[in-house]
């Protein structure tokens, strides 16, 4: 079982080891739990992620590796709970066979017969006349393993180790290939089915050949209508939502402000301007009665048009003499048919009109069919203080406002009606709703009746699908504005309080700003260097004492006194390094030989023999560091492990710059600027990698010449330099690439670094050539930036695991060696920089001290500052876009230790994080999970492409987050770097259209990350999710925008909320300039691009969009000939020219070319040979 975070430990081969296999009750080492009879326990890791053996585990290839390589690794059990897996042993007691390995790697095999207490070393034949091996490859070299296009690792069926037949692994390759092709997805359906209308065929004229550009070409189609639909949902969630739940096509009027143009009738008013009345009794035909002689604009009618014989039937009722005519029941009205005004100021009358009964009341059916024919312009509404008023007797009754008073207009000496009438009219319930009070059947009925003889309109209220309506509007307006407060909340804290407390020294405020004023300074020039500081000597131990470490002389370690044995301790610090833990184990290994040669009075090597051949012989047999006569003779001085000149332990790093078309002025200040960082020489490597031979354009040399004059002190002459093999990323022939390494140090110019200045820095150069049989192509050797990141990462994987390795990969270990006297396992951090960016002196070391101080940060990056802010108007609206999104973007999510894109320009990478400070260590940059998935190379899918050859460091930060979600990436402000950004339009284009491409994958893959901080809406998941809805709808948010602002300008009402929300998200950088910018220049640049925003937020994505499957760099990158891009290559891989094998084995070889002796056939056994020698037990 593995530690999640997946710590391992090398094992001291020349001391006895436990090997144990962990099963489900032993969680930890050793573990007694079968003997105690303790049970496991209910594990809470989710099913999904306890099984390593799944390879959708995000600590699957880690598992593979430790497994294959825990004959040599001391691997730190697990009690998280995750499933254990362990190779299976019990079929291999006494058997060399049973994890099918090559012939070259049989004789690293310690223990492996599967018995823990095995202390010798199997007697193996190197050679290759074993029938029992099943290894069908080359005898010189081996099947390669862990690129995922040539080998499945049976693992996933076996869980036992890597086979070793290239022919199956291919068999299986093709027949999953097959199912692949067979398995249609539901994406791919869809797909198919939105492009139904472009047949192959069709493409084909268009310039698509190839089936994976048609499909690309129809997942871009189909990512295009995912894209418009989103948009189409935003925008009806904007605009469309509350027309459709809240219908405001009928207007209403308030019941004060009724004009002398319109007659209410029960509630509603009506406008009868353009009517004309029939003759009748009193009224000439043609007559308006809004106006004189009837006047009745403005009034009441409703006891003209009274709702009789309806809810109110059988409640009120003719008395015996009643004069209202009536039938059955029926009767014609209930109370005098006048006019009365509106605001409840007229008194009951019941005076005779003068022409006869029922005139004006208009009972007849023709009467009551113009009456239904008019349209009503609106309900005449009262709000709840109009109810209120105190000079009325108002209620409400299911939304209906009830006027009590005129119920004293009911002709009572005609009609009986309920008590429940007066009752309400006397009562002290004016103002308020009855409703619940009136629920019973009785009681409703009545009310129901008073609804219809006295109602005099509708209370002010919204329907519920305008009330819901409105909880969208502000639930959203809360939402987004929560979202900007809180990013700039943060974003000032993080200004405030964090940023002043990281890197290698703690500051205030005031030497804050003064330093961000010097770095602006700097980066106002393109090749200025900054201030160097003079080389810190002091604590440094002499050339002699190095060389005498370096060649682990056993009289140097006998000499630490008993009590100097703490005087590496790191706990009281909490801060450990590799160098630390060396030194301190050092010590221990000092003081137990001294005890060891108390113990035994026979000398137990056969290293003093006096036959000079078989002493070379043992040599190569215990081969535990590289030939230390190999090393530069003008090495730079280690100082001692406790040396501290910035107060914490120094971390050995790699300075990674990658090349392509760069120029010399270009690569020489990024170079000078690593060069002259103020941290020590001793403790960084330059490792340039030339991604082919390539020459940029207008150069009048290749990159890896401009790279290799910039060289010095050769470890070995250029012109002796040989290729050697790797397998690249990339498809069939282009797998097979070869590359030279070069080893030296930096050769300043003293026209750029003064001499006095000028420091001695170990660089390596690494060149891919190519193969021979592209010597002749426009770029031999070019495979990409990925590639060359690949490089190294798989390097550092190997050296950290101890594993088989390609010869070019031995070539920069020994040359490592040769220019630093370290082995490669002694780095810790890799600093990725681009050959066209600018680092300041001070970078370095805050970002080596931040890694240092807090184990738990695996990445960082710095700040990026433009160098060419006043080149053109394209350089000039990028200014505050590079500001706004390190300085809100980069610290809110710095915050949470969850920062998802590192520039590849200018980041830092852990290579491993101790685990304790007791030598576990776990492996991050160098983690097979991190290698494995980042040198996929199988590309056939529109994301995959997007992910892996437009945005691979974006990637390669979603990688770390998705494989370490509990670990940080954070932004450290005091490192900071220049760049040259674009300063022609269509350039930006180009280099945007990337960007933009690979954020929308990558945060497609970070956003399915549910382990990252937080719980729901308050998740860096929730706010991955919310960036990607963003950036999707980007051009449609600047559409509806103005919308927004010409509605407020040209039509009325004004949509208040929307423009506040408007001004608040524009507004909000502006005051992040103001509180936290060093300069007040920033507000010039920030209205330089809010000026722009129709490109930032229109043409730029819906260009990306457009281009989504366009893989191609464009015009960011050009160089003499032209640039194609990276084409699929045809043919089959021969792994059988990559030659891989363990490091010892490499060096064997070179011990024995150089002393001009034969590689052993086997491996001495101690335990073949007894001889008269005491065992010492050095426990």
């Amino acid at each position: 079982m593995f530690h999640r975070d997946g710590s391992i430990k090398r094992n001291n081969s020349k001391r006895k080891q436990r090997y144990d296999t962990f099963d489900d009750e032993a969680l930890l080492p050793h573990s007694q739990s079968h003997s105690s009879g303790l049970e496991r326990k209910v594990s809470l890791v989710r099913p999904e992620r306890n099984n390593l053996n799944n390879p959708e585990n995000p600590h699957y290839y880690y598992a593979q590796v430790a497994a294959q390589e825990q004959d040599h690794l001391q691997v730190n059990p697990s009690s998280t709970g995750v499933d254990p897996i362990a190779l299976d042993r019990s079929a291999s007691k006494g058997s060399r066979t049973s994890r099918l390995r090559l012939p070259e790697e049989e004789d690293e095999l310690v223990g492996a017969s599967g018995d823990a207490t095995t202390t010798g070393i199997e007697l193996n034949d190197l050679s290759n006349e074993d029938s029992e091996t099943s290894y069908s490859g080359p005898s010189k070299g081996r099947t390669v393993y862990g690129l995922n296009d040539e080998y499945e690792s049976p693992f996933k069926s076996s869980g036992i180790g890597r086979s070793a037949s290239s022919k199956n692994a291919k068999s299986a390759k093709k027949s999953s290939e097959n199912k692949e092709e067979k398995k249609l997805s539901f994406w791919r359906l869809y797909c198919y089915v939105i492009t139904f209308w472009a047949p192959g065929s069709i493409l084909k004229l268009f310039g698509m050949p190839k089936k994976d550009q048609q499909m690309a070409w129809r997942e871009k189609i189909a990512l295009i209508t995912v894209i418009l639909y989103m948009g189409t949902f935003v925008a009806y969630l904007t605009f469309g939502f509350t027309r459709t739940v809240c219908d405001s096509s009928t207007s209403r009027l308030r019941n004060n402000e009724i004009n002398s143009g319109v007659l209410i009738i029960n509630g509603k008013a009506y406008d009868l301007t353009s009517s004309s009345h029939p003759a009748a009794a009193g009224i000439t035909a043609g007559t308006n009665v809004l106006y004189p002689p009837i006047n009745a604009g403005g009034m009441d009618a409703s006891f003209l048009f009274q709702n009789v014989n309806g809810n109110c039937r059988e409640l009120i009722t003719p008395r015996d003499n009643c004069t209202i005519p009536n039938d059955d029941g029926n009767l014609a009205w209930y109370m005098p048919c006048k006019l009365f005004e509106h605001d409840g100021s007229s008194t009951p009358n019941f005076t005779y009109n003068g022409y006869y009964d029922g005139w004006a009341c208009h009972t007849s059916q023709s009467a009551r069919d113009a009456y239904y024919g008019l349209t009503s312009v609106g309900d005449v509404y009262f709000t709840w203080d109009d109810v209120k008023n105190s000079s009325r007797n108002l209620v409400v009754y299911s939304g209906n406002v009830l006027d009590l008073d005129l119920i004293d207009w009911i002709q009572y000496t005609d009609l009986e009606y309920p008590a429940l009438f007066d009752e309400l009219k006397e009562s002290d319930m004016a103002g308020y709703d009855v409703s619940l009070l009136l629920a019973n059947s009785a009681d409703k009925r009545a009310a129901r009746c008073l609804s219809e003889i006295v109602k005099v309109g509708v209370v002010d209220s919204e329907s519920v699908g305008c009330i819901a309506s409105k909880v969208v509007l502000y639930v959203s307006l809360v939402f987004i504005l929560s979202i900007v407060v809180v990013k700039f909340a943060f974003a000032c804290y993080f200004k405030w309080v964090v940023a002043p407390r990281q890197g290698a020294d703690i500051v205030d405020s005031k030497t804050m700003n003064e330093r961000d004023n010097e770095r602006e300074d700097w980066a106002e020039n393109e090749y200025s260097l900054g201030p160097i500081s003079e080389p810190n000597l002091t604590k440094r131990s002499s050339r002699l004492d190095f060389l005498k470490n370096n060649r682990l002389s056993m009289y140097d370690l006998d000499q630490i006194a008993d009590g100097d044995t703490n005087m590496y301790n790191s706990s009281d610090s909490g801060m450990t390094t590799m160098a630390l833990q060396a030194a301190r184990q050092n010590q221990m290994e000092a003081r137990n030989r001294t005890l060891t040669r108390r113990t035994s009075h026979l000398d137990l090597t056969p290293f003093g023999s006096k036959n000079p051949s078989v002493s070379n012989l043992n040599a190569m047999m215990e081969i535990n560091d590289l030939d230390p006569d190999v090393i530069h003779p003008n090495v730079v001085p280690q100082p001692p492990a406790n040396f501290q000149p910035f107060g914490y332990p120094l971390a050995h790093t790699m300075n990674l710059v990658t090349c392509y078309s760069e120029d010399e002025a270009g690569l020489r200040t990024t170079l000078d600027s690593i060069a002259t960082t103020d941290y020590p020489n001793s403790h960084k490597l330059i490792v340039i990698l030339c991604d082919g031979l390539i020459k940029g354009s207008g150069n009048d040399k290749t990159t890896p010449d401009i790279a290799l004059s910039m060289m010095t002190d050769f470890a070995v002459e250029p012109e002796n330099v040989q290729p050697y093999s790797y397998v690249a990323v990339a498809q069939g022939t282009k797998r097979h690439n070869m590359a030279k390494v070069y080893a030296g140090f930096y050769k300043y110019d003293a026209a750029t670094v003064p001499q006095e200045k000028q420091q001695r820095v170990p660089i390596i150069c690494i060149v891919k050539c190519g193969t021979p049989s592209e010597a002749n192509s426009a770029k031999p050797g070019n495979r990409g930036k990925r590639d060359s990141q690949i490089i190294l990462m798989s390097f550092l994987q190997r050296i950290k695991f101890d594993e088989r390795m390609t010869e070019l990969e031995y070539d920069i270990l020994l040359n490592i060696w040769k220019v630093t006297g370290l082995l490669a396992d002694m780095y810790e951090i890799v600093l990725m920089v681009d050959a066209d960016t600018k680092v300041y002196p001070d970078s370095l070391t805050h970002m080596v001290a931040s890694m240092v101080k807090d184990p738990m940060i695996m990445g960082l990056c710095g700040e990026t500052k433009i160098a060419n802010k006043r080149q053109s108007w394209v350089t000039a609206i990028q200014v505050f876009e590079y500001f706004i999104s390190h300085h809100q973007a980069k610290a809110f999510e710095s915050v949470f230790g969850g920062v998802t894109c590192l520039p590849g320009c200018f980041c830092m990478y852990r290579i491993k994080a101790p685990k304790s400070s007791d030598g576990y260590w776990v492996p991050i940059l160098a983690n097979p999970d991190i290698v494995e998935r980042y040198s996929d190379n199988v590309v056939d899918t529109l994301h995959k492409k997007n992910l892996l050859l437009l945005g691979e460091d974006r990637f390669l930060s979603t990688l770390m987050l998705r494989t370490f979600p509990k670990r940080k990436q954070v932004f450290v402000s005091k490192a900071v770097c220049k760049t040259i950004v674009p300063d022609k339009f269509k350039v930006l284009l180009s280099q945007r259209r990337r960007w933009i491409n690979s954020t929308v994958h990558n945060l497609m893959e970070l956003v399915l990350v549910k382990d990252l901080c937080g719980t729901f809406c308050f998740s860096m998941q929730f706010v991955v999710g919310i960036e990607l809805i963003g950036t999707l709808v980007l051009p449609a948010a600047l559409t509806f925008t103005l919308y927004v602002v010409i509605v407020a300008i040209v039509s009325k009402p004004t949509p208040v909320l929307s423009l506040v929300l408007l001004a608040i998200i524009l507004g909000i950088p502006g005051l992040l300039i103001v509180v936290t910018a060093s300069r007040w220049s920033y507000l010039g640049w920030m209205v330089i691009y809010l000026g722009a925003l129709p490109i930032w937020n229109f043409v730029l994505p819906s260009y990306a969009y457009w281009k989504f499957d366009d893989f191609s760099w464009g015009e960011t990158r050009t160089i003499a000939g032209g640039d194609k891009g990276h084409e699929d290559e045809g043919g089959d891989f021969d792994h059988s020219k990559i030659k891989m094998r363990r490091w010892k084995e490499f060096e064997r070889e070179r011990l024995a070319e150089s002393d001009g002796l034969a590689v052993p056939q086997s491996t001495w056994n101690p335990a073949d040979h007894k001889g008269p020698y005491v065992e010492v037990d050095e426990a």
